[in-house]
């Protein structure tokens, strides 16, 4: 058992750092940008610190951003990337719950926010959002991989062997050996 939760551990570790939702998957619907050109001014310099790694700058730009437009979903969904980065996941979850609110229908939203619940060991809330993101965009193969680990977490093996083939299917391009000798070993095909 204590082998499983230092699995599950290790995976979601290499989702939250290693494989950003956003960096592969097309947005179904894209999220509204800003017409308040100081808080656009704000968000572009918070991306780029995004981008280069630096997210605590990242963060207090896309917080200048809000302050300038606090309807502005693409600097709460993008300081909600920022956070999770730094381990933030709590904080990470509420700009996500946001973003959503301004803009239901992004699926990389729900999927980030999935990985965030994840990575505080709230599984079932995670299974949920990527479950929702896989129906915003049918094609997600990263939902339908972090998906399964979710499945796998909660020991519902059927399920997560099913969204890892998709996941495949879909061509996912990270799928962790580790995580496939786990399922194996634990979850034996019938």
């Amino acid at each position: 058992m204590k082998r499983l939760i230092a699995c599950a551990i290790g995976v979601l570790v290499l989702i939250t750092v290693g494989c950003s939702t956003t960096q592969t998957v097309p947005v179904t619907q894209p999220v509204e940008r800003s017409t308040n050109e100081t808080a656009l001014a704000w968000f572009e310099r918070g991306s780029a610190y995004l981008q280069a790694g630096d997210y605590e700058d990242a963060v207090k730009d896309f917080t200048n951003a809000i302050d300038n437009d606090p309807n502005f979903a693409d600097a709460y969904y993008s300081r909600g990337r920022a956070l999770g980065r730094i381990g933030k996941h709590e904080q990470a979850i509420a700009d996500f719950t946001k973003t959503i609110a301004l803009n239901p229908g992004n699926a990389n939203v729900f999927a980030d926010r999935g990985v965030a619940y994840g990575s505080l060991g709230q599984h079932e809330s995670a299974i949920k959002d990527f479950t929702q993101a896989i129906t915003l965009n049918p094609n997600f193969a990263g939902a339908y991989y972090n998906r399964a680990i979710g499945y796998f977490i909660e020991k519902k093996c059927a399920e997560a062997r099913k969204d890892l083939r998709q996941a495949q299917a879909l061509g996912h391009p990270k799928i962790q050996q580790k995580f496939l000798d786990d399922l194996n070993k634990d979850c034996p095909e019938n």
